[in-house]
């Protein structure tokens, strides 16, 4: 017969195997500082030994204060936590918690580990174990004309020069985009970096006349 947690002073405390545990009030689990184990892993492993290595233990009906044996399960750590991280996405009054969190604790901490000696040191030892990698060539052939080159092994470097890839970007209409000519109307396509604002030069010199002769209306 399973062992029961027998609970006191409106389940503050807990007992089980003759060992107390005290509710954390900011995670709401319960925690024996001197064996420093979790009610609910303790319970867990009291019947069916230590838990393996990248495993948590888990509340079935995610009540923290069910600790009975027959609510714990066990599951791998990247999936628990993708089913928590699922859960507490859809509550509006935990995301408002952890952006204000993320704002006043987290972000400027970490801002200053970063700017501090250790900080600088880690960076510093990071990218000595790193460089060889940010810095290693490859040879390529260029998506626009074929030719070889050699560039950085980033997975970004497609072209030769910067000629070939504007060139690329044209022949392939990436940038292209509808617009509709500021003198007659008509819609056509073009370059979205491009100033061009009529469909064609005839209206283009009939928006903004450069010859004198069409500045004085003499030719239709």
């Amino acid at each position: 017969m399973a062992e029961k947690v027998r609970y006191e002073d409106g389940q503050k405390f807990a007992y089980f195997n003759g060992i107390k545990f005290t509710r954390d009030n900011k995670t709401g689990y319960y925690l024996n500082s001197t064996i420093r184990k979790r009610l609910h892993r303790y319970i867990w492993e009291f019947y069916n030994g230590k838990a393996p290595k990248g495993h948590h233990v888990h509340h079935k009906d995610r009540d923290k204060s069910n600790n009975d044996i027959s609510n714990l399960g066990l599951l791998r750590h990247g999936k628990h936590v993708t089913l928590h991280g699922i859960e507490n996405s859809m509550d509006d009054e935990w995301l408002e918690r952890s952006r204000e969190n993320l704002k006043v604790n987290a972000r400027p901490k970490a801002s200053e580990w970063h700017r501090s000696e250790e900080g600088k040191e880690w960076h510093k030892q990071h990218y000595e174990s790193c460089k060889d990698k940010f810095h290693r060539k490859v040879k390529r052939n260029c998506d626009n004309c074929g030719a070889e080159f050699e560039a950085l092994d980033n997975g970004l470097n497609r072209f030769c020069s910067n000629k070939c890839k504007s060139a690329w970007r044209r022949a392939t209409g990436l940038d292209d985009e509808v617009k509709q000519c500021e003198f007659c109307g008509t819609v056509f396509i073009a370059n979205k970096y491009s100033k061009q604002k009529c469909c064609s030069k005839a209206c283009s010199n009939r928006l903004s006349p450069r010859l004198p002769i069409l500045r004085k209306g003499k030719v239709s």
